[in-house]
């Protein structure tokens, strides 16, 4: 009975862990400068919120994505390597240098990096054009 309550704990802290881990550090944008909401070919639908800074930066960002590790890895990498980065710096990121950033990926799961690539362009595009809200009125679901 112990081992089974030793175990139960041990779970119990793992999951807490990751939960916190997730929605923690990679906190809710209730509304964005910046958004795009994009299912690939394979299934797989990513999220990619940014708010910008006064100098124009990506200063916050929010991603969501209901794949596998690979996509959760890949759109994490897209995010990261946009903070700092100006809307036309954002759209030099290529799928090739999120794939590098995470150490690289199969051919199997290339679409992965290339699905982020797509969303987080997507998102400066939809900047870009003025088709995304500025009163406030928007969100960003998970």
């Amino acid at each position: 009975m112990m081992s089974f309550l030793v175990g139960f704990l041990l779970i119990t802290t793992i999951i807490g862990a990751w939960v916190w881990a997730h929605y923690g550090l990679n906190p809710y944008i209730d509304c964005p400068d910046a958004k795009a909401r994009i299912t690939g070919r394979c299934g797989d639908t990513m999220e990619i919120c940014l708010t910008f800074d006064q100098s124009g930066r990506v200063h916050e960002t929010s991603h969501w994505t209901n794949g596998c590790g690979y996509s959760l890895t890949c759109v994490a990498a897209a995010t990261d390597i946009a903070r700092g980065k100006t809307p036309e710096e954002v759209m030099d990121i290529r799928a090739d240098l999120i794939q590098q950033s995470i150490g690289g990926l199969s051919k199997d799961h290339m679409h992965c990096a290339t699905l982020a690539e797509e969303t987080l362009h997507t998102a400066i595009d939809n900047l870009m054009s003025s088709q995304w809200c500025k009163d406030g009125a928007c969100t960003c679901k998970k």
